[in-house]
C-alpha cells in the first residue's frame, strides 16, 4: 500500500491484542500473512494519525483457475472477485 508508506505508516496495537484469524479460522503465525492489509484510520490524543489493523486480503485461485481474494475483517469473511462484466456502450 504505497499511500500508507508515504504517509509514515505507524501501526497501533493494544496489549493483549491477538493477531487476526486467517480465512481458514486459524490464528496467523507469520507464514499465512495477508497479501493486502486492511487498516482503519484513527487519531491519538495528540492528533497524530494512526492506522489500526482490522483485517487482510489473501489471493486465491479457484478450482477452475479464476483468481479471487478472501477478505477478512474481524469475524466477517467475504470473497472478492474482479468485475469482468463489460459496460454496454450507449
Amino acid at each position: 500500500m504505497p499511500g500508507l508508506v508515504d504517509e509514515g505508516f505507524e501501526e497501533a496495537t493494544s496489549k493483549g491484542e491477538s493477531k487476526p484469524a486467517s480465512p481458514e479460522g486459524e490464528t496467523q503465525r507469520g507464514a499465512n500473512r495477508p497479501d493486502l492489509r486492511v487498516v482503519q484510520v484513527d487519531t491519538d490524543r495528540d492528533g497524530k494519525t494512526l492506522y489500526r489493523n482490522v483485517g487482510g486480503m489473501w489471493k486465491n485461485v479457484s478450482k477452475n483457475g479464476n483468481e479471487f481474494y478472501t477478505l477478512l475483517i474481524g469475524n466477517m469473511k467475504l470473497l472478492v472477485f474482479p468485475n469482468t462484466q463489460k459496460e454496454e456502450k450507449r
